[in-house]
């Protein structure tokens, strides 16, 4: 049995050129993502998805974000951040995804962060709270600037990677971002832009980020196939403030962005959590 901690492995076989073969084209079946709607619209994120311990055969029990009004939903967390954005040239980004919270349950407690892109291959000890410099390469191996949107997006990709939620008996796993445009595109525009061809109306030229939207589709068919919808939460503040959870992904989004480079970050990679 393989230890836990986080391993780095290639996220796809490659193909003869080194670039996977999955695009979506005009002909090709697009379902989105679905919204989540709170049942309360007053409450956070933090107290409609608390930490709680889930416990499964044949491994320890494990804590999770679940919904306290439906157990067989989780929550994940995303952010990114970008030094420089705007800046093609010099512009750095950083992903992070936070699936657990801390030991004590206190949302407010800042969740320590993992780094496992940085030092080193595996991270035997891994937090709730991953973060990761966004690589040089996209998922179909072309080199792509740098941008906030860009590391926001990949961060998502990396959540939906990192585990089989399907496996661990989820009916629907809910995204928590609070950029529009990612909510957006996964849950509304994805389909027109595929019938588009990826090109914007009036020649406005191509819509951006086409490698990482496609990879994120292809995860979320992936996981529908096997009884696990996706679905995306806007996060807006309200009056109780923002919420911890986006607090402490940005946290972790930009001390990722800051990291020493490391270079493994050069190839897109993926990141799973064993027992974790």
């Amino acid at each position: 049995m393989e230890q836990p901690g986080i391993y780095i492995v290639p996220p796809y076989a490659a193909g003869p050129r080194g670039k996977r073969a999955l695009r979506y084209t005009r002909r090709s079946p697009v379902t989105p993502a679905t919204m989540f709607t709170p049942v309360d619209p007053h409450m956070t994120p933090d107290e409609h998805f608390p930490l709680q311990t889930v416990f499964a055969p044949n491994r320890p029990a494990y804590p999770r974000f679940v919904n306290r009004y439906d157990s067989r939903e989780m929550l994940l967390v995303v952010d990114g951040s970008c030094v420089n954005n705007g800046r093609y040239s010099d512009a750095k980004g950083g992903c992070s995804f936070m699936f657990k919270g801390s030991a004590s349950g206190n949302t407010h407690k800042q969740v320590p962060i993992t780094l496992p892109l940085v030092g080193k291959a595996a991270t035997d000890t891994p937090s709730g709270n991953v973060a990761f410099q966004l690589e040089a390469e996209g998922p179909t191996g072309e080199s792509l600037p740098h941008t906030s949107n860009r590391a926001k997006l990949r961060a998502v990709i990396a959540a939906l990677q990192f585990r089989p939620w399907d496996a661990e008996g989820w009916r629907r796993v809910v995204i928590l971002t609070d950029l529009e445009y990612i909510v957006d595109g996964a849950t509304a525009w994805m389909p027109r832009w595929v019938k588009r061809r990826w090109r914007k109306p009036h020649r406005g030229g191509a819509y951006l980020n086409r490698d990482l939207w496609e990879e994120l589709q292809h995860r979320i068919d992936e996981l529908r196939e096997n009884g696990c919808e996706v679905a995306f939460w806007l996060a807006r503040d309200n009056r109780k403030g923002e919420s911890q959870f986006i607090a402490q992904a940005k946290a972790a989004a930009k001390q990722a962005a800051r990291a020493v480079p490391d270079a493994q970050l050069e190839k897109f990679t993926k990141l799973c959590g064993i027992m974790v």
